[in-house]
């Protein structure tokens, strides 16, 4: 059984100007046609600049859910989420960002934002990426070594990335279908990605994510709201905000025991 929690908090710097949390997260178990279980895990960071940002990440999250909610109650196969599912799903959602700027009298720029997603089964996992941020997971073999199955897409220019509102986002996007039990998942924003990836070797810095699965593994089946509360006061403490004033968003997911 899954043991999972996230939290999003805001940055410093919009902290200061008042600017709401522009990152989201969701996490959820659900189960397929046949009653197997699947963790579903979606994050999504909105563009500094976007006027409505926190609203498009907000939108990408729940829709990102109820869209392979959907998936897995019709066919509930695997494969096509690799054939074509992003493709599909950021169509989907550049059309209700387009609708929601028809109202707001805004532009969809405005609801800017990444995504980060993972949907892990038995033993098959698809993960989806468009932007910074990463997705880290770990086997029942790996002895607390963790992996990086996407790096932070980097864009043309210093300090720019992609948004799932750019006219090229579905040709950008990152789709992995892989077969093999994942047993430990973390899904994070750009605001921490400098402080838990080692950009040298280009992968995750193991020691910063044992310990906290560690003290994830033994706790009650589901979502931990003790978890995501520790999240929360570690993400707003001193020693993360001297480093990084940017919202931050981390998601920790386990069934290892």
């Amino acid at each position: 059984m899954w043991k999972y929690g996230f939290a999003s908090v805001a940055g410093t710097a919009h902290v200061r100007t008042s600017v709401p949390v522009q990152d989201a997260c969701r996490a959820e178990i659900i189960c397929d046609a046949r009653g197997n279980e699947i963790l579903l895990a979606v994050a999504a960071d909105g563009a500094g600049s976007a006027a409505q940002a926190h609203v498009g990440s907000a939108l990408a999250c729940d829709l990102f859910v109820a869209e392979v909610k959907a998936h897995f109650s019709g066919s509930g196969e695997w494969q096509p989420l690799a054939d074509g599912f992003i493709e599909r799903w950021i169509e989907k959602f550049q059309r209700h960002v387009s609708d929601l700027a028809i109202i707001s009298e805004l532009k969809p720029q405005d609801f800017a934002c990444t995504l980060l997603a993972a949907v892990i089964g038995g033993d098959e996992a698809a993960y989806f990426q468009l932007g910074d941020g990463a997705i880290v997971e770990a086997h029942d073999t790996d002895d607390d070594r963790y992996s990086c199955v996407c790096w932070p897409q980097q864009g043309e220019y210093a300090n720019t990335t992609s948004f799932l509102t750019d006219a090229d986002a579905a040709a950008r996007a990152f789709r992995q279908l892989k077969s093999g039990a994942v047993n430990e998942l973390a899904l994070f924003t750009d605001g921490i990605q400098n402080l838990v990836l080692d950009y040298r070797s280009q992968s995750a810095h193991s020691p910063f994510f044992a310990p906290l699965f560690a003290w994830l593994r033994p706790r009650p089946a589901g979502y931990s709201a003790e978890l995501s509360a520790a999240l929360t006061a570690y993400l707003n403490s001193e020693k993360i905000n001297a480093r990084t004033d940017d919202d931050k968003t981390l998601l920790l997911a386990t069934r290892r025991q």
